[in-house]
C-alpha cells in the first residue's frame, strides 16, 4: 500500500493525489500539518529532511518532491502520462521544472502571502505571477496541452496552483487560453478536485 504524506490545501500535494485517481492507485493518506509546524517534527524530519509534503512511501522505497513523485508513479503506472522518447522527457521536463521554479516561486507564494499572511514581497510575486501565467497562455494558446499533444504530468505539475490563481488574487480570467486547459484537466478521467478548483 503506498502512503502519501499529505496536506488538504496544499496544491502540491493535490497534483500527486490527481495523480494517483487517475492511475486509479490505492494509497493511503496521512495528514501532516505543515503550517502548524509539524514538518519541522523529529519523525518527519527523518522521513523528509526537507520537511516539506507530499512524500510518497512505497514499502521502504521514499519519493520526497511533487514533480519526482509524478515522474515515479508515471512509470509504476506505465501510462502515456509520462514520457516514452527522450524528445517526450525532454518536452515534458522543461514543464516540471516551470511548475517547480517558475510557478513555485511566484503564484504559490502569493497564494500563501494572501491565505496564511507569509512575509514575502507581493507586488514582485504578483508580478512574476503574471509574467508567468502570460507565459502560460502563449504555449496554450497553440496547443491544448503543455506537452506531447496529450494529457502528461507536466499537466497536472503546473494545473493546481494556476487553477488556485484566484487565491492569489490574480484575474485568472484575463488568460482565455488557460481557462480553457483548466477545463479540459477537470473532464480527464480520475479527476478529483480540492477546495478552490473546479468540482
Amino acid at each position: 500500500m503506498l502512503t502519501l504524506y499529505d496536506h488538504p490545501r496544499s496544491g502540491n500535494c493535490h497534483k500527486v493525489r490527481l495523480m494517483l485517481s487517475m492511475l486509479g492507485l490505492q494509497y493511503r493518506s496521512v495528514f501532516v500539518d505543515v503550517t502548524q509546524g509539524a514538518g519541522r517534527e523529529p519523525w518527519f524530519t527523518a522521513l523528509n529532511p526537507l520537511q516539506q509534503v507530499p512524500v510518497l512511501v512505497d514499502g521502504e522505497y521514499v519519493v520526497r518532491d511533487s514533480q519526482a513523485i509524478l515522474a515515479y508513479l508515471g512509470h509504476l503506472g506505465a501510462t502515456g502520462l509520462i514520457g516514452a522518447t527522450a524528445r517526450e522527457i525532454g518536452e515534458i521536463g522543461q514543464w516540471l521544472s516551470f511548475a517547480a521554479h517558475e510557478i513555485g516561486n511566484s503564484l504559490q507564494p502569493a497564494r500563501l502571502y494572501h491565505l496564511l499572511g507569509e512575509e514575502i514581497d507581493i507586488e514582485a510575486a504578483s508580478a512574476k505571477s503574471m509574467r508567468v501565467l502570460g507565459i502560460l497562455d502563449d504555449r496554450l494558446s497553440a496547443a491544448q496541452w503543455l506537452a506531447c499533444e496529450r494529457p502528461t504530468i507536466a499537466d497536472l505539475a503546473c494545473f493546481p496552483y494556476v487553477g488556485l490563481a484566484h487565491e492569489a488574487r490574480l484575474p485568472l480570467q484575463d488568460f482565455r487560453h488557460i481557462a480553457a486547459w483548466i477545463e479540459h484537466i477537470a473532464g480527464l478521467d480520475g479527476y478529483v478536485s480540492m477546495e478552490g478548483l473546479p468540482p
